[in-house]
């Protein structure tokens, strides 16, 4: 368990996680990271608001953008201004026709799965939004490890180890002062040596 390095690094676990069923598996924020089941989607800067099926694929809403994921949870692609995605999005859910509905605060809209872009809702029809709901402990345990482990790399640590860093500013004094007398050590050394070679040649021409 690596949390005490974790809170050395002042990493701290991530924000209250939220999450959103679909097609039996789990969407997760955690802080600026989406989850498919604990496996890392992408970095994300807007709020994530629902995930409904999109034929084969999982249409995953936040404020900021759509993203098409494949069933297994890799990105098939980003949907922002280009695709008609409004600012600010609030809430994504299906229609009584089935058809996938996402609500910006003063529009509602349809998403067409044929060319991955919204237009306006003329339809008007009952929609079941999507809401959050509380995730398996043991998924959301992962997800924080996760979380955690992914802002502290073993080529930082090593780093750290060899700059000082990783014991704070004491620890780098040290090292520096360490590095200093080392290189007086070589060169001193290197003193030595030349003095004994030209005495060794003086005494060799003596002779």
């Amino acid at each position: 368990d690596n949390s005490h390095l974790l809170d050395w690094y002042g990493i701290r676990p991530a924000p209250p996680p939220l999450s959103f069923v679909v097609s039996q598996h789990w969407l997760t924020q955690a802080g600026d990271r989406l989850y498919f089941d604990t496996q890392f989607v992408s970095m994300t800067d807007g709020l994530l608001i629902g995930a409904v099926p999109a034929g084969d694929e999982i249409l995953v809403a936040t404020t900021a953008w759509l993203l098409l994921l494949t069933s297994d949870g890799n990105v098939a692609e980003r949907l922002g201004a280009t695709a008609g995605v409004p600012p600010d999005l609030t809430h994504i859910g299906i229609a009584a026709d089935q058809s996938i509905i996402v609500r910006a605060p003063n529009e509602r809209y349809v998403f067409d799965p044929l060319i991955a872009q919204l237009r306006v809702d003329s339809a008007q029809q009952p929609v079941r939004w999507r809401y959050a709901a509380a995730a398996p402990q043991g998924l959301l345990r992962t997800i924080n490890r996760r979380y955690r482990g992914a802002g502290l790399s073993l080529e930082r640590i090593i780093v750290d180890l060899h700059t000082g860093r990783l014991f704070g500013t004491a620890g780098v004094v040290l090292i520096n002062l360490a590095s200093i007398a080392l290189v007086v050590l070589i060169f001193s050394g290197i003193v030595l040596w030349w003095r004994r070679a030209r005495g060794d040649g003086a005494n060799g021409t003596n002779r």
